[in-house]
This record gives structure tokens, sequence and C-alpha cells, in this order.
């Protein structure tokens, strides 16, 4: 009888934690999702003010502290040192830009996405368009009012440049 009565005393104490962590595994999946919708909301952000020519708009998506490492070139640190090399560049082209985002992966506040995209650049004061095909890979944090931003970009070619 006191053993039955010990299991019925465990039993009782288990169970709500059991239940509690089962809740709270479906509402993590729930922001999983949400934060995942965030970062594809994000890649869709970034390809439509880059194809608007929307300078303001693309920087906001990154970080005060970001890094953005391109090919062939030094890290860029900074979001306003990005802002500075691309105030140079928007000007000068039309964009047309996709993104194929293949995968996102989330872990606390930190996001990591990778995939591919193309992009044309055809120069506004004429000439052939330049057009590239390329990977990244690109890690978020979420900010203090709760969205992400680019924190670090890495991107490159899938082809040797011409």
């Amino acid at each position: 009888m006191k053993q039955s009565l010990l299991h019925a005393s465990i039993i009782l104490m288990v169970l709500p934690m059991l239940v509690i962590s089962g809740f709270g595994k479906q509402i993590e999946a729930g922001d999983m999702e949400a934060d995942i919708a965030a970062i594809n909301n994000n890649l869709e952000e970034y390809t439509s003010s880059m194809n608007a020519g929307d300078l303001d708009r693309w920087i906001s998506l990154w970080a005060d502290d970001a890094i953005q490492m391109a090919p062939d070139a030094p890290a860029v640190i900074g979001k306003e040192q990005i802002r500075a090399k691309y105030e140079s560049i928007f000007p000068l082209f039309i964009f047309k830009m996709t993104i194929n985002n293949e995968d996102v992966k989330i872990s606390g506040d930190l996001a990591c996405s990778h995939g591919n995209y193309t992009v044309s650049m055809t120069p506004k004061a004429g000439g052939e368009t330049i057009m590239i095909d390329g990977k990244y890979l690109s890690i978020e944090e979420r900010q203090a009012d709760g969205s992400f931003k680019i924190i670090r970009s890495c991107f490159n070619n899938n082809a040797p440049p011409k």
C-alpha cells in the first residue's frame, strides 16, 4: 500500500512537469515557425529593396555591427561602411535579383540561412548587363524589438568572374 501511494505521489509530481514541458515545446515550435517566416520575409525585403534601388530600405535590414564578406574583397565592417560601399553602387545599376533560400536554422536569438541567388545588373548609363549566379550564407540576430537583422553575410559566385 505504501509503495502504491509512493508511486501515485511520484506520478502526480512528474505529470504536471511533463504536461508543461510538452506545451512548452509546442509553443517553441510555433515561435520557431514565426522566426523562420521572419527570416524568409527579410530575404524577400532584401531582394525587393535591391530591385527597387532603395538603399535606405535595404540597409535597414543590417545590424549596426554587421560584417559583409563579398568575394575578392576585404570584409566590410559596420552598417555605415556597408552603406558607404553601396551608395556608390546602387545609383549605377538596375538590379533584378532573386533569392532561393534553401534552409534556415535557428538557435535562440541567432538564425542562419543559406541558399543561392541570381542577379542581373544593368548599367543605367547603358552597356552590357552583368549576370551573377551565386550562393550565400547569412547570420541574423534577434534585436531588442524582436526583429532579426543581418550580422554576418558571406556570398560568392558559382563561376569565376569573367
